[in-house]
């Protein structure tokens, strides 16, 4: 083995690249490019090993000791295309230039075809031939290091961020799984035969609806649907702060339990919800349905803010949208809210959906109201019949929350 090392400090600084760099060169001594290919090598920065003897060279070969390797097709023991084999299969990505002949084409179009970075043709009299193909690949090998890197980097990163959505999503199934134990239970009976029940499906992991309702005294069950704009976090914990704010008045007040009040209960309801979200600064408003169904007078009392599609009823006469006006909440200061009322059969039902329930169906706003309407009038109100009609419960996604509450009273 001998090493021909050349600093060629005399050499311009944009000729020479970084030294400590190691080549292993196969040729006879006597070849008459010889010279010039060590010369060349060693200007460039690189310390060339010299061996004749194919079996030798490879033996001495390891990849972290070469960055290149320069091997003639004609070597005394064995094929410059047998090297070029076992230095591949030894370490594919250390680059390997073949010297041939005019003569040997095909041998060098084998060459590249077993993975040989480029070759010279001998004789060599030209040395900026040699360091085109040298500085070449060198070039391409800083690039694939860099690539390696990048690719490192990339690939950490995307554990990173894989991690943190693992994470995101434990997060947002905790919510969920929390937001689900915020709702009531459904379907629920109280006295006087009156059923409620909903069906609440986010477009998300979390819902930007919200439904609850409950018995007051012995006769008023009080009901709400509420649907916070946007969808996600943010909306459904604007639905858990108004479930709040909501058990917090009634902490405050009975709410609900005087029959010459209940105008009034339903007006401070939507009056403080109002006032939460515009001082919250949270740039969310929301549409609601607020009711009370009086079960010894059989009357419904009801106010609604931005309620679209409105709520129907249904009776004997079909399904009808119920009358009123409201503004949403969270934008204004005064919402003119008006609170109606309405006289209920002995049987009847009570649907209301939010707006993403519109999104379900084709057509301008009216023609899916008229759709919705005629839906929830075939299905006589009832919530399993309506929503295998708008096939909630086997689509996959949805564009927004879903939600349907229904309440329904049948007296012989």
């Amino acid at each position: 083995m001998n090493t021909i090392s050349d600093a060629h400090a005399e050499q311009p600084a944009s000729t020479a690249v970084e030294t400590g760099r190691r080549t292993l060169l196969l040729s006879d001594p006597g070849q008459p490019s010889y010279d010039l290919m060590c010369t060349t090598l060693a200007r460039l920065g690189y310390t060339v090993i010299q061996e004749e003897s194919g079996v030798d060279a490879i033996g001495h070969f390891s990849p972290d000791k070469y960055e290149l390797v320069i091997t003639d097709l004609h070597l005394p023991d064995m094929g410059g295309l047998e090297v070029l084999r076992k230095i591949k299969r030894l370490s594919p990505d250390t680059p390997v230039v073949v010297l041939a002949c005019d003569s040997e084409v095909n041998d060098v179009v084998q060459a590249l075809r077993l993975g040989a970075s480029d070759y010279l043709l001998k004789p060599l009299t030209d040395e900026g031939v040699i360091e085109h193909a040298v500085t070449r690949i060198a070039e391409a090998r800083e690039l694939a290091a860099e690539n390696r890197e990048y690719r490192q980097q990339l690939e950490a990163r995307n554990r990173e961020l894989h991690e943190h959505i693992e994470l995101l999503q434990r997060d947002h199934e905790a919510g969920r799984q929390l937001q689900q134990h915020l709702l009531p239970r459904t379907p629920y009976r109280y006295p006087a035969g009156i059923e409620a029940a909903f069906r609440l499906l986010p477009s998300l992991y979390l819902s930007g609806d919200f439904v609850d309702y409950g018995l007051f005294g012995e006769r008023f069950v009080a009901f709400y649907l509420v649907d916070v704009s946007g969808h996600g976090v943010s909306s459904a914990l604007v639905t858990a702060l108004i479930k709040h704010s909501i058990m917090h008045l009634l902490r405050e007040r009975a709410l609900f339990s005087q029959l010459n009040n209940i105008d009034q209960d339903i007006a401070s309801v939507l009056e403080m919800i109002n006032r939460e979200l515009i001082s919250a600064g949270l740039d969310k408003h929301a549409s609601m349905f607020v009711g009370v169904v009086d079960s010894r007078a059989r009357q419904l009392h009801y106010a609604v803010a931005g309620q679209v599609p409105m709520p129907a009823l249904v009776t004997s006469d079909g399904a009808q949208w119920l009358t009123g006006k409201g503004r949403p909440l969270g934008l204004f200061q005064c919402g003119e809210w008006e609170v109606r009322h309405c006289s209920l059969p002995a049987s009847w039902r009570l649907v209301a959906c939010s707006d993403g329930v519109l999104e379900l169906l084709t057509g301008d706003l009216l023609r899916k109201e008229e759709k919705l309407l005629q839906m929830i009038d075939h299905s006589r109100g009832d919530l399993d019949s309506l929503c295998a009609a708008l096939k909630v419960d086997t689509a996959e996604s949805f564009p927004d929350d879903i939600t349907i509450l229904t309440l329904r009273q049948d007296n012989p």
